[in-house]
C-alpha cells in the first residue's frame, strides 16, 4: 500500500541511454584520432631518429675517423654487440671511443697551446724587461754625450784662451 500522506523520496530522472550511447561513441571516436596521431608521431620520429642516425653516421665517415684498431675480447664483443643500436647502424661504443680520443687530442692541443702562451708570456716580459735597459741605456748614453759636449765646449774655450795666451807670449818674446 502507497500511504498518500507519507513522504516521496525524490529519485533522479534516468538519463536518456541514447544520449549516454552517443557520448560513448563520440569519446571512441576521439580515442580513435588520438591513436592515430600518436602513431603518425612515433612513426615521424622513427623516421627523424633514423635519418639523424644516418647524417651522423655519414658525417663520421666524412670525417675520416677510422675505428679503433684494438682488439676485442669475446665479453667486448658481447658488448659491442649490445650497445649497437637496432634501428642504426653505428657503433655507440666505438663512435664514443673515437670521441674520447679526439677529446684527449684537443686537451693536448690546449696544453699545448697553454704552454705556448705562457712561453710567449715569458718572452714579452723579458723583451720588456729588455726595452726598459735599453731606453735606460740610451738615456745614460744621451746623458754622457752632453756632458762630453760641455766637456768639449770647455776644451775649446780653455784651448782658444791657451792659443792667445801663446801669440802673447810669442809676440812678447819677440820684443
Amino acid at each position: 500500500r502507497h500511504c498518500p500522506s507519507s513522504p516521496v523520496e525524490a529519485k533522479p530522472a534516468p538519463a536518456p541511454i541514447s544520449l549516454a550511447r552517443s557520448m560513448l561513441q563520440e569519446t571512441k571516436r576521439e580515442l580513435q584520432k588520438m591513436e592515430e596521431q600518436q602513431e603518425m608521431r612515433n612513426t615521424m620520429l622513427e623516421k627523424l631518429v633514423t635519418e639523424t642516425a644516418n647524417q651522423l653516421n655519414e658525417q663520421v665517415r666524412s670525417w675520416g675517423s677510422t675505428p679503433t684498431t684494438r682488439q676485442l675480447s669475446g665479453v667486448e664483443e658481447q658488448e659491442k654487440a649490445k650497445a649497437e643500436c637496432s634501428n642504426c647502424t653505428f657503433d655507440i661504443n666505438v663512435l664514443l671511443g673515437e670521441l674520447l680520443q679526439r677529446c684527449e687530442k684537443l686537451q693536448e692541443q690546449v696544453d699545448s697551446l697553454e704552454s705556448r702562451h705562457m712561453a710567449v708570456g715569458k718572452l714579452e716580459k723579458l723583451m720588456r724587461q729588455k726595452s726598459q735597459q735599453d731606453q735606460e741605456l740610451r738615456q745614460h748614453m744621451e746623458a754622457t754625450v752632453v756632458q762630453m759636449q760641455g766637456h768639449y765646449e770647455k776644451l775649446g774655450f780653455i784651448s782658444g784662451s791657451l792659443q792667445k795666451d801663446s801669440q802673447q807670449m810669442q809676440k812678447a818674446i819677440e820684443v
